[in-house]
């Protein structure tokens, strides 16, 4: 099974305990754009697994929103043939596709969003973007945004490190350095079918935002505090970070909080699975007793 489960991921890599965190990059990324975070989790022995999720992933052509989900609940649905519990860790549009995810299947025991996209309504957009969906509705199609200064990045080095990138590479260490209109369609299609359907979600959540975000506003996770139903839902706010947190200036937060969420919720799905397995072996006894 883990052969099976390899040939779908970016990056596997089994663990020891029976638990494992899928990690979902932006809309075109790659692993590289969630920093240091899977290696952290791999150390405390879980599996991590990136999937490769096509027309969502880089380099992957181009598909519908209601293929990413799919692929994505296929890969839910094999990791729990070999695991316990399984757990979700988005960043950008990566966040907003595991919303929308487990607020329709609701298999997952823990959902951490990253700079979570619901409206493209950050200072760094252009007061138009929302028109893209009407202009590609009528039929103007071909044509690609190109990313530009800040990157998502606050941090200078990192965004000159990522400057030279764009000149030279397809993907950088944010991702693509281009969208094509179909990929930021699809995109705007995910953000209103995950709109719609927040207040299904019951995981355990956790949403981390920079309130100086460039991509989108602080209205995105202050909806989703207040639309979802989950009893656990953390929000931390960041103040010297843009868009890409798990690789600007508040990096270390991103990890700590976000490996310290994801290990709480799988303790405690330890802990339950544990009760409900010793009350059935004394309900067992005691239909034996009788």
């Amino acid at each position: 099974m883990n052969d099976s489960i390899k040939s779908l991921c970016l990056e596997f890599t089994l663990g020891t305990t029976g638990q494992a965190v899928i990690f979902l990059p932006g809309l075109q990324g790659t692993p590289m754009e969630l920093g240091s975070i899977p290696k952290q989790v791999e150390k405390l022995g879980h599996t991590i697994c990136h999937p490769r999720i096509e027309g969502y992933s880089a380099q992957t052509g181009v598909s519908d929103y209601e293929d990413w989900l799919a692929q994505l609940n296929h890969m839910v649905d094999l990791l729990y043939q070999d695991h316990q519990a399984v757990a979700i860790v988005g960043l950008s549009m990566g966040a907003t596709l595991g919303l929308a995810y487990e607020a329709e299947h609701q298999k997952c025991v823990s959902i951490t969003t990253l700079s979570p996209v619901l409206a493209y309504d950050g200072w760094n957009v252009s007061p138009f973007y929302p028109l893209l969906y009407f202009i590609f509705k009528f039929g103007i199609r071909n044509w690609h945004y190109k990313e530009s200064e800040p990157y998502g990045l606050r941090n200078l080095e990192v965004r000159r490190r990522v400057a030279k990138q764009v000149l030279t590479q397809e993907t950088t260490e944010v991702g693509s350095a281009s969208l094509s209109a179909k990929h930021l369609y699809q995109g705007l299609r995910l953000i209103r079918f995950a709109k719609s359907i927040l207040s299904e979600i019951q995981t355990d959540l956790l949403v981390i935002s920079s309130i100086d975000d460039d991509v989108t506003s602080p209205h995105t996770a202050e909806l989703i505090q207040r639309e979802v139903k989950s009893a656990l839902r953390k929000l931390v706010w960041l103040g010297n970070s843009y868009h890409i947190i798990t690789l600007d200036n508040e990096r270390e937060i991103v990890v700590n909080e976000t490996v310290e969420f994801i290990e709480m919720n799988f303790q405690k799905s330890k802990s339950y699975q544990t009760y409900s397995d010793e009350a059935k072996e004394l309900l067992i006894r005691s239909r034996f007793s009788d």
